[in-house]
């Protein structure tokens, strides 16, 4: 059988990153999957032949366009073709030279790019033409069965957000409505942050106001975070706000298939990749301004009954469309299809 390597993002500590599993390490190591190659993985080239490699992003910490070139040379020394995966536009991110141009490398020295967005292909395609989109999915496997559902009218409600402190921007964005409805509601609602709260800046914008940290210490690594989610996160809706810009626009819809899958129902910024999703008022709330993060944010908390709906139908969403019990052939296809055309 033939061989299949992951060289996937990783860190000082090796371990692979979270979109590492989502995209790579979970869907092809998906219980049942029919797959041609035998598959590996590791933070550099076995030291066997294999017959594809496939380099996640930028691959090692603060890789040099020599790492870059030396690693390419390397797969097409043992006759081994080249498939290189992003999801998100890092080509639009302040990363250092050497980095955008180790990018621009294994883009362009790919046989083909897999990538997590239509707005993401288009961007990379001036790089190599060989390109797939394959959307991001959840592991029902890891997520567990489909949540049921008990209509709840606690108080107070608990509105969350979750995100990397490189989100902090999108948080401040709506940070207005946000704390005016802290203050509408007071006594009656409560907000509660995940890992944005990281960042030393958020300490004091919402100074007086029911805010509680959650931080999910022991358990950063994707397969023990799924857990702690599912355990600690009692939210009864979530936010997943998004500033309208270029690197954005090629982001995916993951915090939907989260918060989804969670059984949790959600307010999205009506823009994409939100807008090709979530239904407003059937799947989850479309909010396009302050005005309707003010409105949505009222609903969401004064109607329980709504919440219901929009969380049993998110969670079916995400369980009968956006799984990989459904997608997990998709990576097998993607591989098949860019060495076909390559």
């Amino acid at each position: 059988m033939k061989k299949l390597h992951i060289l996937f993002q990783h860190g000082s500590d090796g371990l692979p990153y979270g979109c590492s599993m989502i995209r790579l390490l979970r869907p092809l190591s998906y219980p049942g999957l029919h797959m041609p190659y035998t598959v590996t993985w590791g933070t550099d080239l076995p030291p066997h032949p294999v017959d594809v490699v496939i380099v996640e992003r930028l691959w090692k910490p603060d890789t040099t366009v020599q790492q870059a070139q030396a690693l390419v040379q390397a797969i097409r020394a043992q006759g081994a073709r080249l498939l290189y995966t992003l999801d998100d536009d890092l080509l639009g991110l302040p990363l250092p030279g050497n980095a955008l141009n180790a990018v621009r490398l294994f883009a362009r020295h790919a046989d083909g790019l897999i990538v997590s967005t239509a707005p993401l292909a288009e961007r990379m395609r001036g790089l190599n033409a060989n390109c797939v989109v394959v959307p991001n999915q959840i592991d029902d496997t890891l997520f567990g069965p489909s949540p049921d559902l008990a209509l709840e009218d606690r108080r107070p409600v608990v509105m969350g957000y979750m995100g990397t402190p490189t989100h902090l921007h999108d948080l401040l964005g709506i940070l207005a409505p946000l704390r005016s409805q802290l203050r509408r509601h007071a006594g009656q609602v409560c907000l509660e942050l995940v890992g944005v709260a990281e960042s030393p800046a958020i300490t004091g914008l919402f100074e007086g106001l029911p805010v509680r940290i959650k931080r999910p210490e022991g358990h950063v690594a994707y397969d023990r975070f799924v857990p702690w989610m599912k355990r600690e996160l009692r939210w009864d809706f979530a936010l997943a706000p998004l500033s309208v810009s270029p690197f954005n626009r090629c982001k995916s819809d993951l915090k939907f298939l989260d918060y989804g899958a969670l059984g949790i129902p959600g307010i999205f910024s009506d823009v994409t990749p939100y807008k090709e999703t979530v239904q407003h008022g059937v799947n989850g709330l479309l909010a396009a301004d302050h005005s309707g993060w003010e409105a949505c944010l009222e609903q969401m908390i004064t109607e329980p009954e709504k919440r219901g709906s929009l969380a049993a139908a998110a969670r079916d969403h995400v369980f009968t469309e956006r799984c990989l019990r459904v997608h997990a052939t998709d990576w097998v296809e993607a591989v098949a299809r860019l060495l076909q055309a390559a």
